[in-house]
């Protein structure tokens, strides 16, 4: 009996010792692991790992540095994360098999990098879907001669392309790829808004690059109908025909081989306001207006807009990174010498364009709202004249595009035959 007891007593004695060192070893294995993802709690409340959606993704998060770059158009790659130094709540949790000690430093930084991994992929998968971009070597592009040259650069053809120009800077361009990439991925967007009317756009398409700096893009050429002839002697020139010429020359001036009646005017006028509205109601300013950077034909009559290097995102830089541009004789005196481009600029630069299309027939007229009023008296397109009115106001308060829009669509059903001033 008392061999019994004593077997009995040494069996719960070395059950008791197993259940101990059973007991250590665990705390040992799981000391600093934390419940799975899908059990973590914070206040007593389950909490939420799921990636945001695009539309709730915030500018600064979109445009993360692991997958554009301010520095060049290299291929996006992502940089190894560095480990916070307090890496409280983002430990991961310690596979079952893993018996040795934990490198809690080690592990915050891989799940901070498979989270960065996993952001990237996706932003990734969102730009493929958009209709990612193709970038283009400049040794690759063969160059015909010089079409055209500006303040910034000059446009030449291609050869090996003849539905497409290349656009070169005079100085290389070593930021705003970013910039550039999302005003490229907005051009649906706009040819979207203004689909139905005869707009063409000439938006940048492809970057050029050497050597991992931005030098120019590639975009389509202004078709021909854009084009008009003169002759001088012996010698015909090929011009493009910009909204200037749609002004009545001077007397005594060399007429040109075509004419622009009152309703083509207003025509033009309209199909501006239109392209404008399509760039604001997707939060694009076009920046830079001027006579030249719109092309118009006849019969019919279509547009043509040039020269995007002034527009961007509203809020953001342009991807040039130049200060705002403005041509001669279309400053805004409400924004004067500001670093920022604004809506409300385009939207005054328009009301100017429109007087000086419609009432003023003058290159550099400034507004008058009693003229305009008379204007409207006699042509019977009074509901201009409360724009051009509200148009030279306080900055902030002019009228948006939609509502030129809608007073030119009016006007225009209404005003069949519309009488010079």
């Amino acid at each position: 009996m008392v061999f019994v007891v004593a077997i009995v007593a040494a069996v719960v004695v070395l059950l008791a010792l197993v259940g101990t060192l059973v007991r250590r070893r665990r705390r040992w294995r799981n000391k600093g692991m934390v419940l799975a993802p899908e059990f973590q709690t914070r206040d007593h409340a389950p909490v939420s790992h799921a990636e945001p959606g695009y539309a709730e993704m915030s500018y600064d998060d979109w445009w993360e540095s692991d997958f554009f770059s301010d520095r060049s158009l290299e291929p996006p790659r992502s940089e190894p994360a560095k480990a916070p130094e307090h890496p409280a709540r983002s430990w991961e949790a310690i596979p079952a098999e893993r018996s040795e000690p934990v490198d809690l430093t080690k592990s915050a930084a891989k799940e901070i990098a498979r989270q960065r991994r996993q952001r990237a992929e996706e932003r990734r998968r969102k730009l493929l879907l958009r209709g990612g971009i193709q970038y283009e070597d400049d040794a690759s592009l063969a160059r015909e001669q010089q079409l055209g040259a500006g303040g910034q650069g000059a446009v030449y053809g291609l050869v090996d392309n003849t539905g497409q120009v290349a656009k070169y800077w005079d100085l290389p361009l070593t930021r705003g790829a970013r910039e550039f990439e999302e005003l490229v991925h907005r051009r649906t967007d706009v040819e979207a808004a203004v689909s139905g009317h005869p707009i063409h756009l000439c938006w940048p398409e492809s970057p050029v690059r050497r050597g991992g700096e931005l030098i120019g893009y590639t975009m389509p050429r202004i078709g021909g109908q854009f084009y008009f002839e003169m002759t001088f002697g012996s010698v015909t020139k090929k011009h493009a025909r910009e909204l200037q010429h749609a002004i009545p020359r001077k007397q005594g001036a060399v007429p040109f081989p075509f004419e622009v009646d009152d309703r083509q005017r207003l025509e033009l006028v309209y199909l501006v306001a239109v392209f404008l509205d399509g760039m604001h109601r997707n939060d694009l300013v076009y920046g830079d207006f001027s006579w030249m950077n719109f092309t118009f034909s006849l019969d019919p009559v279509e547009l043509c807009v040039l020269d995007f290097d002034s527009s961007r995102v509203q809020g953001s830089l342009p991807f040039t990174r130049s200060l705002p541009l403005d041509s001669p004789n279309w400053e805004d005196p409400q924004w004067h010498g500001s670093t920022v481009v604004r809506m409300d600029s385009d939207r005054y630069k328009f009301a100017l364009f429109a007087y000086r299309m419609l009432v003023a027939k003058s290159l550099d007229a400034e507004i008058d709202p009693d003229r305009a009023a008379e204007w409207g008296r006699d042509t019977g397109s009074t509901m201009l004249s409360g724009l051009w009115s509200r148009a030279i106001g306080v900055a902030g308060t002019r009228p948006p595009m939609s509502q030129w829009v809608a007073a030119l669509e009016q006007i225009r059903h209404e005003t069949p035959d519309l009488q010079p001033f």
